[in-house]
């Protein structure tokens, strides 16, 4: 865009000014700024409202095209269409100062899953930290109205897709924690706004900048809407068919209580919604409905919430997109044992104006009521941290109970310190029990008890050395108690029966349930408990293959509903799908002669296991195998693998990976290391303060596995066993250097020697770095909010070598899918292992997932293809994807268990016993050798001490070869 002339520029807005003028409006201008390529420039505001103190932007005064697809086209006004990347830059004149709100006429395209996301500046800054990350909605809705049955009369989920539709959208706190939209504060005159879209795609309709005001209350909304009262109406909607919503975690669910409908003494029906699946706030349900006439209309909801006992949620109430009045920004639920119906307003009913046709009812957990303590806990827990970091600069942290301390000459406010903390947390307390006035909530008398453990050491703050463990430190700390409390007060979960839209006339009745139905119902359903659990019914006809899932019902559902859904359909084949018995009863299956044709999530170690003794089906000897296992790491066949036959697919991946707290680490001034050498040179620094790094041997039980040990061993350039693979390799001198720096990392160098939960530790800041695995990587995205934002993870630590090699190698197994040697139908079977391992279906599958039970059920899917559309952080993804790389797997053989568990033992023998390392390991070897030799005798590699049949060592370069011929 080319620059204009200065004095033009002036004139140009000299005369808008002076139109405005004459034309009795007041205009709003847009300097013409001359402004980077990345960004967009406006021309002119349209429609200042003078009555609301509303400035509507519209769309075409960006540099931008105006989009006339069939998106645009469900909008009445003008729009565009921004990718990432995208920005776009207005300046506002404001004539009144004062706080302002801010909100977009927003449409998200076909994105399944992956939020937009956005960031606003005002006057080249952030006004508030939420500015800098706006998430905006995306909304699902049911592919059908009624739920499909499974295989045994039991309603399963309905697919969800996505709604396209066009919404004002309110900028908000990124939690959805305030009562009301942000606020800007805005002095008089120019101000210039830029938007930059950071995720996803977008279409933008109109901006809208608002003078802020307060909702008005119950009283004032009647005077505004004067109506009449209708009579005869009474709408029925059954809460488990929502029209839409705005959040895929929420989900129907199951109640056996009589008076929910619909009710089957015998078959699971979804007839409610909602409980701890719609508890996040924000999340809403929308529920469409038309009434006949204009008029005040009631609003009853058959509700249950008894999940938080003594505990009153919140939801905050929709009509049409607005609250209508101040009161439905917070409509308390109180805990109940029994289903109730809540007319809004209780004694007085909330009248509501409707107008005759269409409307749409929004229901929205809100934890609102509790932001003032939440804000405050996050707030306690960085003070909590930042002193507890004080005091161990002074003692470094030296713990000695008879050891005396004067805190208070180096923290001589120490005392006052502590006091006000409690005096601010006491305030919080008293609104809490405001809220929940019969006070026996767990929240309240946990947050009690923080209040009392910070009081308590304000009395002698010169103590505090020696009671870090009712400070910071342990399960019972002020700071461990409030941070439990956090997400219980920012969690709001109740359920829904029904909706009732009604005449003021035509109160809902509450459900009687006779004693007599009750006791009947009961002992029909006592009866049918002792029937065999249907989902693990062995046995399928003779043109059906047999898969038994290890995993829960929910994902055998699932898999159940894609199978039928696509690859009966397209194959013609039939697929029975079974929730596997006893997944350590597979070989005991398989000689009875019921083992099933293929089984999904087997455990890692199980497939060798099987396949040594003839059980599983050679996958290698299908023709297309080469070419199909492209979509894998080749690491990850190693321990599947026997003299070039495959056993096994993975089927979920795991990974290890670098975790650590930025906001810890930066106040320290200590960078993140990437190799272990590196490591060591922190570890002084971390431990005078008290913390530490948290090794891949400190977690886990007293017995290391090869999960935690064979990565040591690869990345000092060790083979595990001779080349033959008839003995042991830890013999060499890199093996030997391996375990030493395994055993050094703790005896010498002072790592944990256990840790009972590194995602305790990482979260309450006592490890603030270290190795571990996906299992914390979902824990800490889903269930600790007050460090969100403030961690991030690194690659696995790489040892360098002598030649300047780095080697960071690391496990990866997780579950796998494997076909038994018996099957009669191995085409068939191996077409359903394809199907359901390609990328298409992996990806449909995580999706559903997600879509239907939330984040928190995440998908490690060992198809890299499929992981790379896992809705999770960009910049991790390419952290986990680049250290998949790396991915290799220890080689399984016959004996090769007594090599893990012998390393185990030689690192105890080390560090707990001070046996000198190459002795540790030369006792070893004899029992190594010696059990490697007995197995390899009896499964026919070995006679009499000699060998006679030849073990290929598999390796990643063969398995990559395989990969190249099969494409």
């Amino acid at each position: 865009m080319s620059n204009r002339p200065k004095n033009f520029l002036q004139i140009f807005i000299s005369v808008l000014v002076l139109a405005s003028i004459i034309m009795g409006t007041t205009a709003t201008t847009i300097a013409a700024h001359s402004l980077p390529k990345s960004k967009f420039q406006a021309n002119q505001v349209r429609n200042k409202n003078a009555t609301t103190g509303q400035i509507e932007i519209e769309a075409t005064v960006f540099d931008f095209p105006i989009s006339n697809d069939d998106i645009a086209n469900l909008y009445d006004k003008p729009s565009i269409y921004l990718e990432k990347g995208d920005s776009l830059t207005f300046v506002v004149e404001i004539e009144n100062p004062g706080d302002y709100t801010l909100s977009f006429d927003i449409a998200a395209p076909e994105s399944f899953i992956n939020v937009p996301e956005g960031q606003l500046m005002v006057d080249g800054k952030f006004l508030l930290p939420d500015m800098r990350r706006i998430v905006f909605p995306l909304f699902y809705q049911n592919t059908a109205n009624i739920f499909p049955k499974d295989r045994y009369g039991n309603d399963a989920l309905i697919r969800q897709e996505r709604l396209i539709r066009w919404s004002n959208m309110v900028l908000r706190d990124l939690n959805h924690s305030q009562k009301y939209p942000l606020q800007l504060e805005l002095n008089q005159g120019e101000h210039e706004f830029t938007f930059k879209l950071n995720k996803e795609t977008l279409y933008l309709g109109s901006i809208y900048l608002s003078e802020f005001s307060e909702t008005p209350n119950y009283i004032r909304y009647l005077e505004i809407n004067p109506a009449d009262d209708p009579s005869g109406v009474f709408i029925e909607m059954e809460a488990e068919f929502p029209t839409y919503k705005n959040d895929t975690s929420i989900r129907p669910i199951n109640d056996r209580s009589l008076g929910v409908t619909p009710y089957d003494t015998y078959n699971l029906l979804l007839n409610t919604i909602g409980g701890e699946s719609w508890q996040t706030s924000g999340s809403t349900l929308y529920y469409e409905f038309s009434v006949p006439e204009d008029g005040y209309y009631l609003i009853t909801l058959r509700e249950l919430q008894n999940i938080k006992n003594n505990f009153t949620v919140f939801r905050r109430i929709l009509i049409n997109d607005q609250v209508l009045f101040d009161e439905f920004h917070e409509v308390p639920f109180g805990y109940s044992t029994d289903w109730e119906n809540k007319t809004l307003g209780q004694q007085e009913p909330y009248k509501i104006y409707l107008k005759k046709g269409k409307n749409t009812l929004g229901l929205q957990a809100n934890n609102s009521p509790y932001h003032s303590a939440i804000e405050k806990i996050k707030k306690v827990l960085v003070d909590i941290n930042t002193l507890s970091l004080e005091i161990k600069k002074l003692t470094g942290n030296q713990v000695d109970i008879y050891k005396e301390w004067e805190i208070t000459e180096y923290i001589p406010d120490i005392k006052e310190q502590l006091i006000a903390i409690a005096d601010d947390l006491q305030v919080d307390m008293d609104i809490l029990m405001e809220i929940n006035q019969s006070g026996g909530s767990e929240e309240i008398l946990t947050y009690q008890l923080a209040i009392d453990n910070i009081r308590k050491l304000a009395q002698d703050p010169d103590e505090i050395p020696s009671q870090m463990n009712r400070f910071s430190e342990g399960s019972g700390s002020a700071a461990q108690l409030l941070g439990n409390i956090l997400p219980s007060l920012q969690n709001q979960p109740l359920a829904l029966d029904k909706i009732y839209i009604h005449s003021p006339d035509q109160m809902p009745e509450e459900i009687e349930i006779p004693f007599t139905e009750s006791f009947r119902e009961g002992l029909k359903r006592f009866i049918d408990s002792f029937r065999p659990n249907k989902y693990q019914t062995i046995g399928a006809d003779e043109d059906e293959i047999e898969v038994w899932v290890n995993r829960p019902r929910q994902y055998v559902d699932l898999i159940q509903s894609l199978v039928d859904e696509n690859f009966t359909k397209k194959t013609g084949i039939q697929v029975k799908l079974s929730i596997m018995p006893d997944e350590s009863k597979l070989v005991l299956a398989n000689a009875a002669d019921i083992a099933p044709d293929v089984a999904l999530g087997v455990s890692t170690n199980v497939p060798y296991e099987l396949a040594i003794r003839n059980t599983l089906y050679d996958l290698r000897s299908f023709h297309d195998f080469d070419s199909f296992i492209s979509i894998y790491s080749p690491g990850a066949f190693l321990h599947y693998i026997i003299n070039d036959s495959v056993y096994a697919i993975p089927e979920t991946q795991d990974f290890w990976v670098t975790y650590y707290r930025e906001d810890i680490l930066n106040s320290l001034e200590i960078p993140v290391p990437h190799t272990w050498s590196e490591v060591i040179e922190i570890l002084p620094e971390l431990q005078r303060y008290g913390l530490n790094f948290n090794s891949p041997l400190s977690s886990g039980s007293g017995t290391k596995g090869y999960l935690v040990t064979a990565p040591y061993l690869f990345n000092h350039g060790a083979e595990l066993y001779s080349n033959d693979g008839f003995s042991t390799g830890l013999d060499s001198e890199e093996a030997i250097a391996a375990i030493k720096f395994m055993a050094e990392s703790f005896t010498i160098y002072g790592m944990p020697l256990t840790t009972s939960s590194f995602y305790d530790s990482f979260r309450y800041g006592s490890l603030p770095i270290g190795v571990s695995n996906f299992e914390t990587y979902i824990k800490l995205l889903t269930a600790a909010p007050e460090i969100n934002g403030l961690w991030a993870i690194d690659l696995y630590p790489a040892t360098v070598l002598e030649d300047g090699r780095e080697l960071r190698y690391a496990t990866g197994s997780a579950q796998a899918c494997i076909m038994f040697s018996g099957t009669d139908q191995p085409d068939e079977a191996w077409e359903f292992m394809k199907w359901w391992m390609s990328t298409e279906t992996q990806v449909d599958f995580q999706q559903q997932l997600i879509m239907n039970y939330g984040i928190t059920y995440l998908w490690n899917s060992a198809n890299v293809e499929a992981f790379q559309y896992l809705p999770i952080s960009e910049e991790h993804k390419a952290v986990i994807l680049e250290q998949w790389e790396w991915l290799q797997e220890p080689v399984k053989l016959p004996g090769s268990y007594m090599q893990e568990r012998e390393i185990s033992n030689v690192w105890n023998k080390i560090v707990f016993d001070g046996v000198n390392t190459r002795v540790a390991i030369d006792n070893s070897i004899v029992i190594i050798n010696r059990e490697i030799t007995r197995k390899m005798e009896e499964f026919g590699f070995m006679q009499d001490g000699k060998k006679v049949m030849e073990f290929k060592i598999p390796t990643i370069e063969s398995v990559k070869r395989w990969m190249e011929n099969g494409n």
